[in-house]
């Protein structure tokens, strides 16, 4: 079965660019968390960036802030930057997560 989700790596130095696409919900969670963990390897940077969203949920919610918890622990910075569409964006923002909207 194909993958609902797309994650692109790009590795500059020792600073990592993530961008994430597609279905990122919990069906597809471990997978993603799995990758993530596998490519992370100590940083000074990691830039975040997710886009084309067909849908998303608090499971990756979860696992944007468990980064930026980690980065906050090993001392990397981590930013984020969503491009959701308007629907995505306006949930998010009413359950209270417009300062991972616009990190």
């Amino acid at each position: 079965m194909a993958e609902t989700f797309n994650i692109d790596y790009k590795k500059n130095n020792n600073e990592l660019s993530i961008v994430f696409s597609g279905q990122l919900t919990i069906n597809s969670i471990t997978k993603i968390t799995d990758s993530v963990k596998t490519n992370i390897s100590h940083p000074s940077k990691i830039e975040i960036s997710v886009k084309d969203v067909e849908n998303i949920d608090l499971t990756f919610i979860q696992l944007i802030e468990a980064i930026k918890n980690s980065g906050r622990k090993d001392g990397y910075k981590v930013t984020v930057s969503m491009k959701l569409p308007d629907d995505l964006n306006s949930l998010l923002e009413n359950a209270g997560f417009k300062n991972l909207l616009h990190s």
